[in-house]
């Protein structure tokens, strides 16, 4: 943990934010005490933060902070325009099929919720609406921030936000994942020079990010291949925590931009999660495993792959890199929070941000070398690990 100040904080920092949709809020916390740390009003201030990735809701974080937004900013977003993301719902589409006169009907969010809390009434509301919300308002939403906070436009593709980043900043790079349904993998949608994707439009980049399935409707990806390509949300396969990809960007050898390899021993990675749900809440919210029946194995697998992938990235990132400084803040939830409840905006969640806000401050993360200093709700440190960590 050695580093140039109090809070051993090395010269080279990377940012990583899991998905979770609304509890994106809980993070908007934890950025304003890393600016605090720091010693700036926002974070695309500080020539030492060079990398900002994130997934889902973490994707919007990503951009907003390299577009120039405070936390504090980030914060008053989630509380002010959250809600809106969800607030058109997707058209009707029994068993997912195109019917002229279904498509115009829109099902009300709250009829939906009701019936999602009959019995069985989740397989009809799934059987209706395969895509429950339109992705119009949540485009809607990334177009005003980037129309307040323009790089260098309010409708950039990734090449144009990259190179307006190197061109009027320190220049960091903004990562965004996305996976690929067809191929069963993730892209690391990026605003480096050699990025593939480069023409894409980075609000079709978060909204393929954000695309939660049985949420949003997937987003093609701009191939120019007859073959159509569809990309969800990035947390579907295993970078739902984008952490491993942060140090990739930063320390890779392999780097094609020479000027933007650092060294592990001098990098910190900062990586938020949005909320971990206790394994007794978990089986008290859900029932025991043995009485579940297929539509809710269905659910929970998807559940457990996820969030045993966004633990293990911290992991592969100790075993890839031993020396870099990761920090890998989080919190215990008291309830199941699905990414839609803003109703929550101003209780739990806001409880939640400020206790993230005090781990960061106080430097307690899951895998601080001093057991007396680590909080690890998530359960990713094993003994094992020791051997990794430098001292």
């Amino acid at each position: 943990m050695n580093g140039d100040n109090a809070y051993g904080i090395r010269e080279h920092i990377g940012v990583a934010v899991d998905g979770g949709g609304v509890r994106g809020a809980i993070v908007a916390q934890g950025i304003i005490e890393l600016e605090r740390l720091l010693g700036v009003d926002r974070l695309i201030d500080s020539p030492r933060v060079k990398v900002f990735a994130g997934t889902s809701t973490g994707s919007l974080i990503a951009v907003a902070l390299a577009a120039g937004l405070s936390g504090e900013e980030l914060l008053a977003f989630y509380r002010s325009l959250g809600a809106d993301i969800f607030a058109q719902p997707g058209p009707l589409r029994p068993f997912g099929r195109q019917i002229p006169l279904l498509s115009r009907v829109r099902l009300p969010n709250r009829l939906a919720a009701l019936l999602e809390r009959l019995p069985l009434g989740d397989i009809v509301l799934y059987a209706l609406l395969p895509a429950r919300y339109s992705f119009d308002p949540l485009r809607a939403v990334i177009g005003r921030i980037l129309q307040d906070h323009p790089i260098p436009n309010a409708d950039p593709t990734l090449g144009e936000a990259g190179d307006y980043l190197r061109q009027t900043t320190h220049g960091p790079t903004v990562i965004i994942t996305a996976t690929e349904v067809a191929a069963r993998r993730t892209h690391f949608l990026k605003t480096t020079a050699t990025e593939q994707y480069r023409h894409m439009k980075l609000i079709d980049a978060m909204l393929a990010s954000s695309c939660i399935p049985t949420y949003f409707p997937p987003i093609e990806l701009p191939a120019g291949e007859p073959v159509k390509r569809w990309l969800v949300d990035g947390g579907v396969g295993i970078f739902g925590n984008p952490a491993l990809v942060t140090a990739w960007e930063l320390c890779d050898p392999r780097n094609p931009d020479d000027t933007r390899r650092y060294n592990p021993a001098q990098t910190t990675v900062f990586s938020f999660g949005t909320g971990t749900v206790p394994a007794a809440i978990y089986q008290r919210t859900f029932g025991d495993a043995s009485r579940w029946w297929a539509l809710e194995w269905i659910e929970r697998v998807i559940d457990i792959f996820m969030d045993t992938a966004i633990r293990q990235q911290s992991r592969d990132l100790v075993f890839a890199y031993p020396e870099i400084d990761l920090r890998r803040f989080q919190v215990a939830l008291p309830e199941v929070i699905d990414p839609d409840r803003f109703d929550l905006i101003d209780t739990v969640l806001d409880d939640k941000g400020r206790e993230l806000r005090e781990l960061v401050r106080e430097n307690r993360h899951a895998l601080h070398p001093d057991p007396a200093q680590r909080y690890d709700p998530e359960g990713i440190w094993h003994d094992f690990l020791a051997e990794y960590l430098p001292e």
